[in-house]
């Protein structure tokens, strides 16, 4: 009897005033903000390695690819480290979604501003 009585409550009450149970989101937004940081490191990584000769030579990590080997596998360690770190500091915790999303959105356009040919060329030795 009480199991009917819950079911047609429910079914009365709209979708909007159903009560949710959710978890706590820091692991979701260490995940958001980890990835926004290896866009950021990859374009630092490609800036940097334009505007100075010895970095250039330095990301060269196969000779057969060039300079992007180094470049990506140091946006990839950069983006596990942070993501890592960023769980293990928020995992159990509610972190307030919009703040990380506006700064998750500013670093991927910076990280892809630094990408951007005209932009790393300017700086480039001549």
């Amino acid at each position: 009897m009480t199991t009917q009585t819950q079911a047609q409550s429910s079914r009365t009450r709209p979708e909007s005033e159903v009560d949710l149970e959710l978890g706590p989101n820091g692991a979701a937004m260490a995940a958001i903000l980890g990835a926004a940081l290896g866009v950021l490191s990859m374009g630092l990584a490609t800036f940097i390695s334009e505007a100075a000769v010895g970095a250039h030579d330095w990301f060269e990590f196969q000779k057969r690819v060039g300079p992007l080997s180094g470049k990506t596998t140091m946006a990839g360690i950069a983006w596990l480290v942070a993501w890592g770190a960023l769980h293990l500091v928020w995992w159990k915790r509610d972190v307030p979604f919009m703040p990380v999303a506006i700064l998750a959105g500013v670093l991927i356009v910076a990280g892809n501003l630094l990408m951007f040919p005209p932009i790393f060329e300017r700086f480039a030795p001549e």
